[in-house]
């Protein structure tokens, strides 16, 4: 399966805790794709992708990836929001990116980094790389202290910690 084919009518991908249904309606635009969110009850949230472009796959990809990307900004934002306050440290800038190694940064500025695949996994792994990347205000190493700090607020950070590493290759699909 080649990368476009990931998000083509139909194709399931996750999205959290659960999973989301990419499902194309056709139109006469042809010069724009617009993208949202509907939730279907019983069937699952839906992403509706509404184009007439034909044959243009890589098109749609960008549209959906720049419709998570909004919404990784969206959810990131409130997650850093409640994380910080119970950690009590300061946010510079959160910025939303598609890096091919890293779920998150920290600079000494507090500037924060993420990658926009993280919405698509469960929302503990999420939480865990925000107070990952949290900690780091504290401590900008991954000594004892700082996993301390990451302890106090997910005690079960080891078990998140363990099924990002083995998972994490599932997403860079996307």
């Amino acid at each position: 399966m080649c990368q476009n084919d990931i998000y083509t009518d139909g194709a399931r991908i996750p999205f959290g805790d659960a999973a989301i249904r990419i499902c194309r309606i056709k139109t006469r635009d042809e010069k724009h794709i617009r993208v949202y969110r509907r939730q279907s009850g019983e069937q699952g949230d839906v992403l509706c992708v509404v184009s007439g472009i034909e044959d243009d796959p890589e098109a749609y990809r960008r549209a959906i990836v720049l419709w998570l990307r909004e919404y990784a900004r969206v959810k990131l934002g409130n997650r850093v929001g409640i994380f910080k306050e119970k950690m009590q440290v300061s946010v510079h800038r959160i910025a939303i990116k598609e890096q091919k190694t890293r779920w998150g940064s920290c600079s000494a500025k507090g500037n924060l980094n993420f990658n926009w695949k993280l919405v698509l996994m469960p929302e503990k792994i999420l939480d865990y790389v925000v107070v990952h990347e949290l900690a780091h205000r504290k401590q900008m190493n991954h000594s004892a202290a700082f996993w301390k700090e990451v302890e106090t607020v997910l005690p079960d950070y080891k078990e998140r910690k363990q099924w990002l590493s083995r998972h994490e290759s599932e997403f860079l699909k996307y």
